[in-house]
């Protein structure tokens, strides 16, 4: 898994190195979004290491679930307090992913990832 890395909190990229046998489990927005941020997505990028000259080969396999196209996602009421008001609007699975196709993954500005967009921000620091 040498290569993978997250972005902390603190705006740093930290590598991973799960256990031997493990499955790495890379939660999305969509679970960001019901757990009003408790659940944070993870903000990654892979940068594979060069040992002596020649870089690493590594394999990964992605898998996207996302739900259906008409269910609403929206931080759910245990998440949600006065205390911890709601961070996200909510919006269907369809318009989620539009919104992600028709922004970054497009090579435009994706307005609706106003706090994604602020991580990242801050890792450039």
């Amino acid at each position: 898994m040498k290569g993978l890395q997250v972005l902390g909190q603190d705006g740093s990229w930290n590598d991973v190195s799960p256990a031997d046998g493990a499955l790495l489990v890379n939660l999305g927005d969509v679970a960001a979004r019901l757990t009003n941020d408790k659940w944070m997505s993870t903000l990654h990028r892979v940068k594979p290491p060069v040992i002596d000259g020649t870089i690493e080969r590594r394999r990964s396999a992605a898998f996207f679930h996302d739900g259906n196209a008409d269910a609403v996602i929206a931080p759910l009421p245990h998440f949600v307090s006065s205390e911890a008001p709601a961070l996200y609007e909510p919006v269907t699975v369809s318009e989620h992913i539009a919104a992600k196709l028709g922004g970054s993954r497009a090579g435009r500005r994706n307005d609706t990832a106003v706090r994604e967009a602020a991580r990242v921000m801050a890792s450039l620091g």
